[in-house]
């Protein structure tokens, strides 16, 4: 892992938190929030110069407070509600570290988040991160992860896959 990339989504994840969902996290989780299961996650899917996915996998006890802090307490009640916060907060990393790692004046594509039930996501074997961070959040933790892929692994174009193998 690169430590240009790794300081990047670790500025963009943090930030978001800061900001958007009014959370500050810890970059180092104490014993409890480390012990807590990383048991829902998002993902989101990009294209452009690089080609890759952002994942976001945090712990469920977390989901009230982003919800609250970004809704209103009222909505942070509702499971659903809970997730899609999660999942705005992906596309905001998502849309922070591109950026920094690509460069400000070049175009991605950001697909809408995918909520992964159980924290599990589908994967290749070849699916490796070149980034990730792990931070505190109130009583859990949240971990978040930058793939980027070659054609040859997302298989866009045929003829590209042929002759890259």
């Amino acid at each position: 892992m690169s430590n240009t990339t790794v300081r990047s989504l670790s500025r963009a994840t943090t930030a978001t938190f800061e900001e958007l969902a009014l959370l500050f996290p810890e970059m180092e989780p104490t014993r409890e929030q480390a012990a807590a299961p990383l048991d829902v996650a998002v993902s989101v899917e990009f294209r452009g110069p690089l080609i890759g996915r952002l994942v976001v996998r945090a712990s469920s006890v977390v989901l009230p407070a982003i919800a609250a802090n970004m809704l209103g307490a009222d909505q942070s009640r509702h499971l659903p509600l809970q997730r899609d916060a999660l999942g705005e907060i992906a596309n905001v990393i998502c849309g922070n570290v591109l950026p920094l790692i690509a460069g400000s004046d070049v175009v991605f594509n950001l697909a809408a988040p995918v909520v992964h039930e159980g924290g599990a996501l589908p994967s290749r074997d070849h699916d490796e991160p070149v980034a990730r961070v792990e931070i505190g959040v109130e009583e859990g933790r949240v971990e978040t992860r930058l793939y980027l892929f070659t054609a040859l692994h997302v298989n866009t174009n045929p003829a590209q896959a042929v002759a890259a193998a």
